[in-house]
């Protein structure tokens, strides 16, 4: 998961020039002027281009997704076409399901990925990161799928208990102290009388309770719900795709359709 991120990371701050962050800096060219025989090696220089607040997720979805399409029109084709093979692996790598052969295929391609890599940018965009995911297809292979054993959950569950914290002088203890009364008092509504409104039984704020009693509506519809305010959103038609989708989201929900679309 983090692999992924900073693989991302070095890939799009060195092609868009961040400043700060970018591999090609002045040391990068000297390197290259002792090591390697590349005196025209250019890369795209891009002022500001930069990404703000991306975390694990965003850049699993950049690298996996939006890679070949942001880049496509941008870069040299070679150039793009090495970025999209690297996008290609951790998309196949991060799959559900994977099979021995697709294994075997993606462990002999990321080699030749990272040979193309090197033939692309400076040495110092290499560092450890750039050379684990050679040893990606292996630990598939071993361990089994990456999706049963990354940290995307608990990464979110960590989030969630950050934001218990009220004291900062005592972080930990804010945190058990508010996980404790958050236990406590989802275990204890369960003996409220059900009058009682707890987080158990309370109703969706859009739900102003009760039923409609008429013959003429769907059940889908027996429901009043609460309005959003005029000058919260602005309105909006909506596409042809959404309309079908809102469509057919209350056909599949009535009771009155379900034999006809068993």
């Amino acid at each position: 998961m983090h692999i992924e991120k900073n693989v991302f990371e070095n890939i799009f701050n060195t092609v868009m020039d961040v400043k700060g962050k970018t591999k090609d800096n002045i040391k990068a060219r000297l390197d290259v002027a002792l090591f390697c025989n590349r005196k025209n090696m250019e890369l795209v220089n891009t002022e500001e281009c930069r990404l703000y607040g991306m975390k694990s997720h965003d850049c699993h979805v950049f690298m996996q997704t939006l890679i070949p399409l942001a880049f496509r029109d941008l870069l040299p084709k070679g150039i793009w076409d090495a970025l999209t093979e690297i996008s290609h692996f951790f998309r196949d790598i991060c799959s559900s399901k994977l099979n021995v052969d697709h294994i075997e295929r993606l462990e002999k391609n990321i080699v030749e990925i990272i040979c193309k890599l090197e033939m692309i940018f400076p040495p110092s965009f290499f560092d450890s990161m750039e050379h684990i995911p050679v040893h990606l297809p292996f630990e598939v292979k071993v361990g089994g799928p990456f999706q049963y054993r990354w940290m995307y959950p608990f990464e979110r569950y960590l989030f969630n208990l950050k934001k218990k914290v009220k004291n900062k002088a005592h972080v930990e203890a804010s945190i058990c102290e508010a996980y404790i009364v958050e236990e406590i008092s989802t275990f204890i509504s369960y003996y409220f009388e059900p009058h009682l409104r707890t987080r158990i039984n309370r109703v969706p704020r859009h739900d102003d309770g009760g039923e409609v009693h008429s013959s003429e509506n769907l059940s889908i519809f027996s429901n009043p719900g609460r309005p959003t305010p005029k000058n919260a959103v602005r309105g909006r038609y909506l596409s042809e795709i959404e309309f079908r989708q809102a469509h057919n989201y209350v056909l599949f929900n009535c009771d009155e359709l379900r034999p006809f679309i068993k």
